[in-house]
């Protein structure tokens, strides 16, 4: 017969008041409730962080249609001058020495000109190869105290590079307010790439690219990826790849042909390189032999070729939305605008007289709706691209203004990137013949030479607008991990 089990009973319990057999379910009941509150708060939090984040930000929109531009600022007839004067009037603001002995009379022409990512710099780039720097106006607005006068341009620095410039580039995150991206590079011919500090005026890193010689060869064009991890040369049937934070000799070669005499590929010197702003992986370069290959930078392999246009590519750019493609070339009077979503065909042209050697740039604005550049006879276009393929010459016509800007050709018209400023510069090399003293009399009929070398920025019209986005909510990990861990403690405090 089974013995029955004895029963252990707990005096404690037994021996409990009805006073504190109360103040324990009253204490008890209270942390179920901090629990429950707890786990209210950490859900709330949990919803709140899984709500989009909105996020605002200004852009000018220019208003071309019914304004004209003003002139704000000019370096006037400083560089009106042969390439000895203009160093000996730069002497005190360039860095290296310069022997004005050595120096040639040729004329001294702007080649280049380009606004730092935060619009608060301007490289210019000159035949007397000097890249120098000049600070954004102070009469950029309206309500400025000097804002109906035309201020003088004078550089903050210079740099006396030892051969021909071929190209520069910006940081693309550069912000004056943090010192560590104000940079850009160079690329000068039979020298290394050099990465120059802004404030300091020094070489930060050289990056070394080499031929089969082993001699220093200086890239035709050069550029940054988006986010500045990578720098992109082009040479002759290949591009060259460097790491930003590995300076010396070690980069990545990228041919664009398979072999030399093969027909597949792209051939000859890639002139030309932009980067999509979709951050999609594809970038455009363009080649002196008539061809523009789109590459993706996973794998650098050709995508899409695009070809039958007349003349050397001098420039591609892309739109801000990444669809299209737009592209100059030598000797050429128009501007092309490619589509490149499906058929890479070409929807339309830019008129814009361009009969000559030099290169012209032009540039597309913060809103991606004009394209501004420059002709040979010192006009400046602007072009709505926002038309579409289609052009109404009667209701909407694309070149939605143009003004006389220089009195030479106009060779680099870009906008500022975040103030109301269009840069300008001009000029062109000249040549002068030895005349006979019997043509002293014809000479006198001849029209004069004109010199027109002059960088001047001018204050576009419009206003400030707001847009504002949606950004993929963030989710902390911890907040979720509080949540189970409060909810199981509730579980087993009500069980």
């Amino acid at each position: 017969m089974s013995t029955p089990e004895k029963v252990v009973e707990n005096p404690a319990i037994d021996q409990v008041t009805p006073m504190e057999e109360v103040a324990f379910t009253v204490e008890e009941t209270t942390s179920m409730e901090q629990v429950a509150v707890e786990e209210t708060t950490t859900l709330e939090q949990v919803n709140i962080a899984e709500q989009p984040v909105t996020t605002s930000y200004s852009v000018f929109v220019p208003d071309f249609e019914n304004s004209s531009n003003t002139l704000i600022s000019s370096t006037f007839d400083r560089y009106n001058d042969s390439i000895r004067n203009s160093l000996e009037k730069d002497l005190d603001v360039i860095q290296q020495k310069v022997n004005l002995s050595l120096q040639t009379e040729s004329n001294n022409f702007y080649r280049n000109a380009k606004w730092s990512p935060d619009g608060s710099y301007l490289l210019t780039n000159s035949a007397d190869d000097v890249i120098r720097l000049f600070q954004l106006p102070s009469n950029v607005y309206k309500d400025a105290d000097n804002a109906d006068t035309i201020l003088p341009m004078v550089p903050s620095f210079g740099i006396r590079e030892g051969e021909s410039v071929y190209d520069f580039c910006w940081f693309p995150t550069m912000n004056a307010q943090d010192p560590s991206t104000c940079c850009f590079l160079t690329s000068v011919r039979d020298h290394p790439i050099q990465l120059w500090d802004v404030s300091t005026a020094t070489v930060r890193a050289s990056y070394s690219a080499i031929d089969h010689c082993e001699k220093f060869i200086g890239p035709n064009v050069l550029s940054f990826n988006l986010d500045g991890s990578k720098i992109y040369c082009g040479y002759e049937n290949m591009i060259e790849i460097f790491d930003v934070h590995r300076p010396g000799p070690d980069s990545k070669k990228v041919a664009t042909i398979p072999k030399r005499k093969s027909k597949k590929g792209q051939k000859g010197i890639i002139s030309c390189i932009d980067f999509c702003p979709d951050y999609s992986g594809l970038y455009a370069a363009g080649s002196y032999s008539q061809s523009i290959g789109i590459y993706d930078e996973v794998n650098n392999e050709l995508c899409l070729k695009l070809t039958g246009f007349d003349g050397g590519a001098t420039q591609v750019k892309f739109s801000k939305d990444g669809t299209l493609l737009f592209s100059a070339s030598r000797h050429s009077d128009s501007i092309l605008c490619w589509d490149i979503r499906d058929s890479a065909n070409i929807l339309f042209e830019l008129p814009r007289p361009g009969k000559t050697n030099q290169r012209i740039s032009f540039d597309l604005d913060a809103t991606g709706k004009y394209l501004i550049t420059g002709d040979q006879f010192g006009n400046t276009l602007i072009y709505d691209i926002a038309t579409g393929e289609a052009e109404d010459v009667e209701t909407k016509k694309r070149l939605v203004q143009t003004f006389k800007a220089h009195d030479d050709i106009v060779s680099c018209a870009t906008f500022n990137p975040v103030y109301p400023v269009i840069a300008t510069c001009s000029g062109q090399r000249k040549f002068t013949l030895p005349q006979d003293s019997s043509d002293e009399d014809e000479d006198m009929d001849e029209e004069r030479v004109i010199i027109d070398n002059t960088l001047k920025t001018w204050r576009v019209p419009g206003e400030y607008q707001w847009y504002m986005y949606e950004s993929a909510p963030v989710v902390d990990d911890r907040m979720i991990e509080n949540t189970t861990i409060t909810t199981e403690e509730t579980v087993v405090l009500q069980t």
